[in-house]
């Protein structure tokens, strides 16, 4: 098993205290960092505070339900990505259905065969890996968009600037006051250019593109 699988975090969300203890006992010596709740309500509160990779969630709770779990953690922005496999003695299709309504991702009947859960714990953790990766491509994807579109809109008056101050120096040794006034006018209208699109960049809400070149995409600053 790989450094990072047993690294993992857990949370197992079950009202039978010794069988939560039965499952931490199997899962911590697989190697995963296991913690216990036992009820809904606290287990909501411990998603919170160790945002864990896995969370194992019985269906049937006082309080609150592990649907009604399920479903507040799917709705959270922190939590959503959370593998969550449901223990249930529920086995109709139409239960199953409605846990994976609420968000849940996998399920386990009980009682538990602890080969089958181990199995399935490592599947989440496999599908957990695999989202970090997209969100890595995703987020590298978005840097090189930022990037194109910063060499796209400040390149303009970035050259006029340079140009500008070029035009400058030479006014200066020709005495010539209203070139240099031309050309600071220039550079002026040029800064303001660059400001806006850096104005353009922080209010930002929805992101628009448009093409760039070689199929390749940039943000649209002026949609």
């Amino acid at each position: 098993m790989s450094e990072e699988i047993k690294k993992g975090k857990i949370l197992i969300v079950e009202d039978d205290q010794n069988y939560a203890k039965i499952l931490e006992r199997v899962l911590t010596k697989n190697g995963y960092d296991v913690k216990i709740s036992n009820d809904g309500i606290d287990g909501f509160k411990q998603m919170l505070e160790l945002k864990p990779d896995i969370a194992i969630i019985d269906w049937m709770m006082p309080g609150m339900s592990g649907i009604e779990l399920v479903s507040k953690i799917k709705a959270h922005q922190e939590l959503k990505f959370c593998y969550v496999i449901m223990l249930t003695a529920r086995v109709e299709t139409e239960d199953k259905i409605t846990g994976l309504e609420a968000g849940a991702d996998d399920f386990i009947t009980k009682p538990v065969d602890f080969n089958e859960l181990i199995a399935r714990v490592r599947v989440g953790f496999r599908i957990r890996a695999l989202q970090s990766e997209v969100a890595e491509l995703e987020h590298e994807v978005a840097l090189l968009e930022m990037a194109r579109t910063l060499g796209h809109e400040i390149n303009n008056p970035l050259n006029i600037i340079y140009l500008a101050l070029e035009l400058i120096n030479r006014s200066l040794k020709d005495n010539d006051i209203d070139k240099v006034r031309e050309n600071l006018t220039r550079i002026f209208q040029a800064s303001e250019r660059i400001k806006e699109i850096v104005n353009k960049l922080i209010t930002l809400k929805k992101p628009a593109f448009k093409d760039y070149i070689n199929g390749k995409r940039m943000l649209d600053l002026d949609k």
